[in-house]
């Protein structure tokens, strides 16, 4: 027995969560590659300390800068990917509830004796 599905705005937004943390997973990671390669490619005598900041002069600072990208990238993907998680688990749950409760009513309509009808002391019918 199957039941229709509710809440498709829910399963939606479930969706896109997983799609933006996955982009932002990629993203983050491509960043990071990005910064720590610039970073550690700079050197002080070509570069201009106005146009570019003074953290990603030296090699080391756009190493590190990759890493806090990369260590933040990592944390909003979980964030994000445990939020879509948890709607599902919701909605699973909803449906299993509805499911269930669909299930027992068909058990107690099936197992329900028929209904007599109690006769009275004065011999007349009344359903009770």
């Amino acid at each position: 027995m199957t039941v229709p599905t509710r809440f498709g705005v829910l399963r939606l937004v479930a969706t896109l969560f997983k799609v933006f943390a996955w982009i932002t997973l990629v993203g983050s990671i491509l960043g990071a590659l990005g910064v720590g390669v610039l970073g550690s490619m700079l050197q002080e005598t070509w570069v201009d300390a106005t146009l570019i900041p003074a953290l990603l002069v030296d090699g080391t600072s756009g190493i590190i800068i990759g890493v806090i990208l990369i260590a933040s990238g990592i944390l909003t993907f979980f964030s994000l990917y445990a939020a879509a998680e948890g709607i599902q688990v919701q909605l699973a749950i909803e449906e299993n509830t509805r499911l269930t409760a669909a299930l027992l009513l068909r058990l107690d309509e099936q197992n329900r004796p028929a209904v007599r009808p109690t006769p009275t002391y004065y011999g007349e019918v009344v359903d009770s």
